[in-house]
């Protein structure tokens, strides 16, 4: 392993746990079992190795759903799936890593919300068109304005400034998503959500 890969590995590591603010260069250093100046080597300064962990992750988020996806029966067990990996995603992260990277690196922060842009290359896209060929999802749908509909309504789900009382993510899904999901699906795709997301809409 390289040893700009290895930094970026342990920064993303000690950056999760403990949020960005409380991370120093020393530590990141001190943990990889190199220099600091080594360190200052490979990257600028800390917010360009910021940079290059969010860029990571991005990456790594985006292999793992794409793995979901092609391992998923169908476009429905697919969604579900992807729904568990982000909670359990979440919950293994500080949440002072979200409130730093909110408050005190908002130009990074546009790095998440760039790579979640709708296109053919989205994963909401991919799911939109397996669930049509699946005759999951009705046909005929505009899948450039749905996807586009579909990532800015799981930002908002997102927003806190929003829902600031909603600490259940649970209950903003079965809400929100859900339906909007049932509204663009066939008899078989609503079936196939009752079965993986049994709620009491």
């Amino acid at each position: 392993m390289e040893a700009r890969e290895r930094v970026i590995l342990k920064s993303v590591e000690l950056f999760t746990k403990s949020g960005i603010r409380l991370v120093t260069m020393d530590q990141i250093a001190s943990a990889v079992g190199m220099s600091k100046r080594t360190i200052y080597e490979l990257f600028r300064d800390k917010d360009e190795l910021l940079q290059h962990c969010i860029e990571w992750l991005n990456k790594q988020h985006e292999n793992e759903l794409s793995e979901i996806i092609s391992s998923s029966e169908n476009a429905i067990e697919a969604l579900y799936l992807i729904g568990q990996h982000g909670e359990k995603k979440k919950a293994g992260i500080n949440r002072l890593f979200f409130e730093d990277l909110e408050k005190l690196y908002p130009d990074l922060k546009q790095l998440i919300i760039r790579n979640n842009n709708p296109g053919n290359e989205s994963i909401s896209y991919m799911i939109l068109k397996r669930g049509i060929m699946e005759g999951i999802f009705r046909k005929g749908l505009n899948l450039s304005i749905v996807d586009t509909f579909i990532l800015e309504m799981m930002k908002m789900v997102h927003n806190t400034e929003i829902f600031q009382d909603m600490s259940n993510s649970r209950e903003l899904i079965e809400n929100i998503v859900i339906p909007y999901f049932r509204g663009i699906s066939t008899h078989k795709g609503m079936e196939l959500i009752e079965k993986h997301f049994p709620f009491q809409l």
